[in-house]
């Protein structure tokens, strides 16, 4: 009974091509920042951000961007690319940070869930002059 059970779930979280995508998506990333991340729209216009923290140090990182464009490569595959500049704040207990970056990434979506993996290169204005490359892997669903 539990193996049949358990293909039923499986089979009825199994996302489909046709499945229909909410506006809002939250998921989590592993890389630069390590945490949790948030999408509010898709394609042109959406607002991607991420509040995590640096496994290496003690730090609280937030980024957020506005989508350029986000869109399909040719062909149908399903692959798609994103890119869009945006700002990041970060803080430890005696210091912040804060400064503009810009992400750009692949992504794929199946059916209520968005994988994805970007490059997000920082450049730190504040509190001190400093470029950085952050980098991140993540997983999305939209309810």
């Amino acid at each position: 009974m539990k193996p049949l059970l358990l293909a039923a779930l499986l089979l009825a979280l199994t996302p489909t091509a046709d499945a229909q995508r909410g506006r809002f998506g939250i998921g989590g990333q592993i890389g630069e920042p390590t945490g949790v991340t948030l999408k509010f729209g898709t394609g042109r216009g959406a607002i991607d951000m991420a509040a995590g923290w640096d496994l290496s140090s003690d730090h609280i990182f937030v980024q957020g961007h506005y989508l350029l464009s986000e869109r399909g490569f040719p062909g149908g595959s399903g692959l798609g690319y994103f890119y869009g500049p945006g700002v990041f704040v970060a803080a430890t207990d005696d210091n912040a940070a804060f400064g503009l970056s810009f992400n750009a990434g692949i992504n794929v979506y199946a059916g209520p869930l968005e994988f994805f993996g970007q490059v997000t290169p920082r450049l730190q204005l504040v509190d001190d002059t400093d470029f950085d490359l952050g980098a991140a892997l993540g997983l999305r669903f939209y309810p």
